[in-house]
């Protein structure tokens, strides 16, 4: 089991273009056994996958091929034991309009067994704009 965390840029989408991309997300997730998170700032995703590695190297081909994506570059790419999102086949936690209050909505939803540096790399992310 591995987590991988990774950027990218996707300037200017709608939010049926956003809607569309979770429920790619959720639907293909489901398939492969994968959890996560998303989040979207504007001009950047970030996004937390859990899985088997094969799974997660087979999800990232896929975001590597889609063109709403630019500059993909992975952070974050460790061995667990656990899952931190079990229940999340892909969720999106929408980010606040300040700095603060991002970072507030966050740290509420995050889940308490992140690992303390993954959850400084989800957490400067929400402070970007």
């Amino acid at each position: 089991m591995r987590q991988y965390v990774y950027v990218s840029t996707a300037e200017q989408l709608a939010q049926d273009d956003i809607a569309a991309i979770l429920e790619s997300c959720q639907r293909n997730n489901l398939a492969h056994g994968v959890t996560g998170l998303l989040l979207y700032n504007g001009r950047n995703f970030l996004q937390l996958l859990e899985g088997e590695r094969s799974n997660l190297e087979w999800v990232m081909r896929r975001i590597e091929h889609d063109s709403r994506h630019h500059g993909i570059s992975r952070l974050y790419d460790e061995p667990v034991e656990a899952r931190a999102c079990p229940d999340w086949l892909m969720k999106r936690v929408a980010l606040g309009d300040s700095g603060e209050a991002r970072r507030e909505r966050l740290e509420a939803e995050l889940p308490e067994v992140l690992d303390p540096h993954l959850r400084r790399i989800i957490l400067n992310f929400a402070l970007l704009n």
